[in-house]
């Protein structure tokens, strides 16, 4: 017999499941407040907005609606002891945006919690429970802009550029990327002109999206024609990525069992190798450390880095240079993959690989127990496998910018960095299903996600369900879309306050900075190191 569970997925699609749950749960909340003691006084004296938030967070009444979908993907079994909680849940977290991200982000935050909590219970027996409070958790999608250096706040310079990557062509728009000076200066060479304004829209005006991105990528830019959902879901790359879930975990066929072991954090036997940078990739490491892996994070001694970004992903982790040009460096980094449990490679598809030789084949001759992740733009798969790309740029070829935007006037997601830390979040919850499987089944795993399957996984959650959101589409106006770039401009203008930051000593100064979202009833998540500056340790486990 079929279950009216299996009915009811079948015969809808997320977007209406979504809305029908929402019904229901306005139906339960009223049928609650009915039933209340001494009801009647109590609704007439109390605004039912406020009540339905304070129900919605009451322990265990609701469940996140991301998480169902992330677990069924994971399909790793959580001990029935360990109990999750979401709290601080408003509407208004989700009012510049169609999609349900409050609701999705805590869903991939509290994945990583569960499966960090059931590492602990299989190597103490000790179950626990998990908190994300919703705005902590929106807070964190900026996470770099709330830094301060010594109660001054950080500058935040490469992403001033941000408010004009958005450029209209012949037929349509452009995404670019110039938050590096070398991809400024190369940008400018390409459309052959100076570093004005004007010129440089005029330059864009010139020739089609399409011919812009073809060009673009021809010289080993970043640059994306700038499309809708339907335009990319009939893309190849669209249709290529479509039949594959965000977070790809495969056996590799060799090693073996690798037994969780009592440790005295859940991660505090696990070595990462961070070869990442920007933030998807350096974030998956950050998540790990919150729960006391030691992460070792190797950087290029010529390679030009954003300030912020490495300031704010460092925590926890030690930092050296390794040049792999040099065989020797080449040497230590083998030396180092021998006793690493996960390799994190935040490079383009096939770049190390083809210009090192660093082969899954030769890695895992080394180590034929290791965890090998990668963090790309578009995939492994496609015509897009080894493009280069950024958070704005994967945005922008996937669908987001209109979706948030309008068709004469396309915008990103005015949240903050979302498919930069969800893609790390994404890789931290491989990463972990990656350690079970090792520990039970055996063996090497590779863990694959990208920035685009994560933007296209907040899109098949469905709309939010603020009534205000649900008009959305017949709502697009001018003082709604003011209203998000004043929201953007606040996020990459740096300097923002939080209640849920921390001051920290470090070699830079004192760091005030965001905790960790997550809150653990028995192993406390903290970083037990501060960040440090790039090449400032040795390139050694301790």
């Amino acid at each position: 017999m079929t279950s009216s569970s299996a009915v009811f997925e079948s015969e809808f699609s997320s977007t209406t499941r979504l809305k029908i749950v929402n019904v229901f749960r306005s139906k339960l909340l009223l049928l609650l407040c009915k039933t209340l003691p001494h009801s009647r006084g109590f609704i007439t004296n109390i605004d039912l907005s406020k009540l339905i938030i304070y129900l919605k967070n009451i322990k265990g009444l609701f469940m996140l609606h991301g998480l169902e979908n992330l677990k069924k993907m994971v399909d790793i079994e959580i001990s029935s002891d360990i109990e999750s909680i979401d709290t601080n849940y408003e509407p208004s977290l989700d009012e510049l945006s169609p999609y349900s991200m409050s609701d999705s982000f805590s869903s991939l935050l509290m994945m990583n919690g569960l499966l960090v909590a059931n590492i602990w219970k299989h190597k103490t027996g000790e179950a626990q429970t998990i908190t994300v409070d919703h705005k902590k958790a929106m807070e964190m999608l900026y996470r770099p802009n709330f830094l301060h250096i010594n109660d001054q706040p950080l500058s935040l310079d490469a992403f001033k550029r941000f408010e004009s990557l958005t450029h209209k062509t012949k037929d349509g728009y452009f995404e670019t990327i110039t938050a590096l000076e070398h991809l400024h200066d190369k940008t400018l060479k390409v459309l052959n002109c100076p570093p004005e304004q004007e010129a440089i829209e005029a330059a864009y005006l010139s020739k089609t999206a399409q011919e812009w991105e073809d060009i673009f990528n021809e010289h080993g830019l970043s640059g994306t024609k700038i499309r809708t959902q339907q335009e990319f879901q009939a893309h190849p790359q669209g249709q290529a990525l479509s039949k594959l879930p965000p977070i790809q975990v495969k056996a590799l066929g060799t090693g073996s069992k690798v037994p969780f072991r009592p440790s005295e954090r859940p991660l505090s036997d696990v070595k990462v190798l961070d070869v990442s940078h920007i933030i998807a990739g350096p974030s998956m490491s950050t998540f790990l450390a919150e729960q006391g892996a030691q992460v070792l994070h190797i950087a290029n001694p010529s390679a030009e880095r954003i300030t912020s970004n490495y300031l704010d992903t460092g925590f926890g982790k030690r930092n050296a240079y390794l040049n792999f040009n040099k065989q020797k460096d080449l040497e230590t980094f083998y030396q180092l993959i021998t006793e690493t449990d996960v390799y994190v490679n935040g490079y383009a598809p096939g770049r190390l690989q083809e210009k090192f030789g660093l082969t899954e084949e030769k890695l895992l001759s080394i180590n034929p127990n290791l965890i090998i992740v990668t963090s790309s733009a578009f995939g492994e798969v496609g015509p897009w496998a080894n493009r280069h790309g950024w958070e704005n740029i994967a945005q922008a070829a996937v669908g987001s910018a209109f979706d948030h935007g309008t068709e004469n006037q396309p915008i990103l997601c005015p949240y903050g960095f979302i498919t930069d830390y969800g893609t790390g979040l994404m890789g931290s919850i491989g990463i972990l299903k990656a350690l079970h499987n090792r520990a039970f089944i055996g063996g090497s795993q590779r863990v694959s996600v990208s920035l685009a399957q994560t933007c296209m996984w907040y899109q098949n959650q469905g709309l939010n369900s603020n009534p205000q959101n649900q008009q959305r589409s017949q709502k697009k106006d001018q003082e709604n879309i003011d209203k998000k770039f004043a929201t953007i401009h606040k996020v990459i203008s740096g300097g923002n306050i939080s209640e849920n930051t921390i001051k920290t000593p470090t070699p830079f100064g004192v760091i005030t900075h965001l905790k960790p979202v997550l809150e653990y009833s028995r192993t406390p998540a903290y970083w037990d190191k501060p960040t440090s500056p790039l090449g400032s340790d040795f390139p050694t486990w301790k």
